[in-house]
């Protein structure tokens, strides 16, 4: 009994030790936590340091609070993240008692997890403000399992690629690639690199430069600017000879076709059909062999509708009827044929007058690679020479051939059919246009896109107006903006203009928020847009003869390609450049200054169409006249419109009607006509009184003209 006594006793005893204890440790823990709260952080610390010997738990779980808390003398995240980790263990460890316990200070799993994001969050602030690649390094190292390690890897890669970029040379470039493959940066620093590497290896500017830079890197995105500077250069003061030696070496440039054509028009001048004779015997690899084939049997046999007492046959240019005049309607020949109008029906001939063709079509068109489009009754199609139906006459709308296909319209949805009659793109699209380059732009819902000649969409329809491809760009719109695209979609510069004239010489103007600069083929800004203008004057900005005309203000100006000043922005107004020389207005009149600047002739004139074969169309007073180089006034001001020569001749207009004059002013027809249309082959219809005649301009003959004319 005794020892029963003995043993309640003592435990007794310890309960009452160990409440004694709890209660002790209890005090010190809420101390504690009241410091932290009162930024005592010696007093915490202190506290949290004596508690943690007997609640590891809570004891860590402070310590962490006090040297992750900003602004404090223990301020250390490397000593928090170690606390927060002995934390989380003893959480992990200790019993469903002990949490419950710990809870009554605010400590729970939440919290406790916690800590360890607090410590990697404040970290990650204080990396991204210090912002150096060491403190990324830093970072990395002293926290490797962080959730922010991506964040700051990217950080590091960004700023690694600033500094290469800033180097402005290949190898620091090049060395971040290696080091950051995966850098979101990477496709920027790809796009610098292959510009560094085209701009290294071809500093020296020099064709062999360029060619063999091609050869090393035939996967450059490069390659076409490289290609660009070859032709460019080797047409420099081309000759027929250099050309071809251009052909010969550079036999998988994009611009061999346009060297070949280059080439045809420097040997054949005249285009006389003995020279073609010879360019095809000199030449016998020339690819456009079927139209130069073509070209000599026009020129063998010129043929061209005239009207008689209301009737249509065709004469030569000797001027003799070749085919009766048996028709009501015709047309020009195209491709050896003509469509003519009989009976209430278009059918086709061929030179000799033979119907090739029977008039079984209300509506004909002229003949292109082979097809025409023709239309019979409600519907329209395509037939071959012989007559067939190629693409049948069923569709409400059928367009030309373009890169193989055609556009079809039916029930107001586009598709595209081969020259077979094929169906190769459903009729499913809203809005089709013509192909251009492989692409074709379509319409989905309001939107517009593009694509291929298999019908896939290639670039998704997220455009509010999108244009053909020429030379490989394309321009695209998007809530009021313009940019430009690749055929892989890909934007060459962003939709960020209000628009983005023609490519001319290389490069385009651009316009946004009534600011002008230009921009090259890849998208960069080689002028800043430091000059003034608007949407309508866009045209007038184009580079002609490496000149543009640029606005500052209500003055206009001269710059180069490298946007150097060579005219002072002193004019009211200035034409582009045309004939080597530009006509500007000063002072309310109209003079004229060369390329180099020099004002050659005084500003004097109303009104000025420039200079072409040498003599200016100007205005005094009502009247206008022509000057000569020399600003002398060849043909006096007496007409009501004048027109620019060509070979030697000038359309004016002298009280209402119409006449032609060479540069000495003297009439070659008189001022009677109500129309003088220019055709092609130097040709010129007159018409006067519902009657017809040719004149032609190379030999400054009338060639043809009805009775009675």
């Amino acid at each position: 009994m005794q020892l029963k006594r003995f043993h309640i006793g003592f435990i007794f005893a310890f309960a009452l030790a160990m409440l004694s204890g709890l209660q002790l440790q209890a005090g010190v823990i809420e101390k504690a936590f009241e410091a932290l709260e009162m930024k005592d952080y010696f007093k915490a610390k202190e506290l949290f340091t004596k508690a943690e010997k007997k609640d590891h738990l809570v004891g860590n779980y402070g310590l962490c609070m006090v040297h992750v808390t900003r602004q404090n003398p223990f301020y250390n995240l490397d000593t928090a993240l170690i606390y927060a980790k002995r934390a989380q263990n003893y959480w992990r460890l200790s019993s469903e008692k002990e949490q419950e316990k710990a809870g009554e200070y605010g400590v729970n799993a939440k919290s406790v997890e916690g800590l360890r994001v607090m410590v990697y969050m404040y970290a990650t602030d204080e990396t991204i403000e210090e912002r150096t690649i060491q403190a990324c390094e830093s970072f990395l190292k002293r926290f490797p399992s962080a959730p922010q390690k991506k964040e700051i890897l990217d950080l590091k890669a960004t700023l690694a690629f600033e500094a290469a970029k800033g180097a402005g040379t290949i190898k620091p470039i090049e060395k971040f690639l290696r080091d950051h493959p995966n850098a979101p940066e990477t496709v920027e620093a790809k796009s610098l690199f292959e510009k560094l590497l085209f701009e290294d290896r071809t500093k020296d500017g020099a064709v062999a430069s360029y060619r063999k830079f091609i050869a090393d890197y035939p996967d450059s995105p490069y390659k076409r600017k490289a290609n660009d500077l070859i032709f460019e250069k080797s047409m420099e003061n081309a000759t027929v000879k250099s050309i071809h030696e251009f052909i010969k070496l550079n036999p998988e440039s994009p611009y061999v076709n346009d060297a070949w054509r280059k080439l045809f028009r420097l040997y054949t001048p005249d285009l006389s059909a003995e020279t073609l004779a010879e360019f095809k015997l000199e030449y016998p690899d020339y690819p456009f062999m079927g139209e130069l084939d073509d070209e000599l049997s026009v020129l063998t046999m010129q043929l061209f509708p005239a009207e008689q007492d209301g009737r249509f046959g065709f004469v030569n240019r000797a001027g003799k009827t070749v085919i009766p005049f048996d028709f009501d309607n015709a047309g020009d020949f195209s491709e050896g044929l003509a469509a003519v109008f009989k009976n209430g029906r278009w059918g086709y001939i061929d030179k000799r007058g033979k119907t090739v063709i029977e008039f079984n079509n209300d509506e004909a068109e002229a003949f292109r690679n082979g097809l025409a489009i023709v239309g019979r009754g409600d519907y329209m199609g395509m037939i071959d020479k012989e007559g067939k139906v190629r693409i049948p006459i069923t569709y409400d709308e059928v367009y030309d051939v373009n890169d193989g296909l055609a556009s079809v319209v039916q029930n107001e949805l586009y598709g595209f059919v081969n020259p077979e009659g094929d169906a190769v793109i459903p009729l499913k699209l809203e809005e089709a246009w013509d192909f251009s380059e492989g692409l074709a732009v379509i319409g989905l819902r309001g939107s517009k896109g593009f694509i291929d000649t298999k019908g896939a969409v290639v670039v998704r329809c997220q455009y509010d107006e999108a244009e053909r491809f020429i030379d490989g760009l394309a321009r695209v719109s998007r809530n009021g903006k313009m940019g430009l695209i690749n055929p892989a979609g890909d934007s060459i510069t962003p939709v960020k203009y209000d628009l983005i004239g023609d490519f001319s010489e290389g490069l385009a103007s651009v316009l946004s928020d009534g600011k002008v600069g230009y921009i090259d083929r890849y998208g960069n800004e080689v002028i800043a847009l430091n000059y003034d203008g608007t949407a309508e004057e866009m045209v007038r900005f184009e580079f002609k003869d490496s000149h543009a005309v640029v606005r500052k203000g209500k003055k206009y100006g001269v710059i180069d390609k490298t946007g150097t000043e060579l005219k002072a922005f002193e004019f009211e107004l200035i034409d582009p450049i045309k004939d080597g020389r530009f006509a500007a207005k000063k002072g309310g009149k109209f003079g004229f200054f060369n390329q180099s600047g020099i004002e050659v002739i005084p500003f004097q004139y109303d009104d000025t169409r420039g200079f072409s074969e040498g003599m200016a169309a100007v205005k005094m007073g009502e009247s206008w006249g022509y000057i000569n180089d020399a600003g002398e006034m060849t043909i006096k001001p007496e007409y009501a419109e004048a027109n620019d020569f060509t070979n030697g001749l000038a359309i004016v207009n002298r009280s209402g009607f119409y006449c032609l004059i060479d540069m000495k002013g003297t009439l070659q027809v008189a001022c009677g006509m109500d129309a003088i249309i220019p055709l092609e082959n130097d040709i010129l219809r007159l018409e006067k009184e519902e009657k017809m005649a040719y004149f032609d301009a190379r030999i400054k003959k009338m060639m043809w003209q009805a009775t009675g004319f």
